[in-house]
């Protein structure tokens, strides 16, 4: 099983060789089928979301506060710079093209066992958390954009430890 996390599970493909328990690279698709979307993140990279550029239904990929581990077990929001506006990426960050992006994101984790004994199955809070939670709490997040008109791919947009 890939530690794909609940949120992103509806939207997050994954792609290429590689893909564990440990490491997921996927593509974000719609639910309506589209894969372009208009990008946004935070100044602090802290928080990304993508508005499908077909149905302009906005997914939530990532928010410091809520996912990974330090959002999801810890509850440790406080480390984090969740200020700011989310600006839109509109152009090639490559070719600088005004053009709808793919978005690709690759998360890491240390794994389902290891979430079990990190997290005695309680979060921060005292709230009972289960063994299929660990999918929630993975130790990264990068997201990059791929240019549909030159065909290159971004370094990363955001690039964030959560543990």
């Amino acid at each position: 099983m890939y530690p794909i996390p609940d949120h992103l599970k509806p939207y997050l493909t994954p792609v290429g060789e590689g893909n564990s328990e440990l490491h997921v690279h996927g593509a974000v698709r719609c639910t309506c089928g589209c894969a372009l979307f208009t990008p946004y993140v935070n100044e602090a990279g802290t928080i990304a979301a993508a508005k499908c550029r077909q149905c302009g239904e906005k997914l939530l990929l990532f928010h410091a506060g809520q996912h990974g581990w330090d959002g999801f077990v810890a509850k440790a929001d406080y480390l984090y710079d969740l200020s700011g506006k989310l600006k839109p990426v509109a152009t090639c960050p490559q070719c600088n093209a005004a053009t709808p992006l793919a978005v690709l994101l690759t998360i890491t984790s240390l794994g389902r066992e290891d979430f079990i004994q990190g997290s005695e199955l309680t979060d921060e809070h005292g709230r009972k958390l289960r063994e299929e939670d660990w999918v929630n709490a993975f130790t990264s997040f990068r997201m990059d954009v791929a240019c549909p008109l030159c065909g290159q791919t971004s370094e990363s947009i955001i690039d964030i430890e959560t543990a």
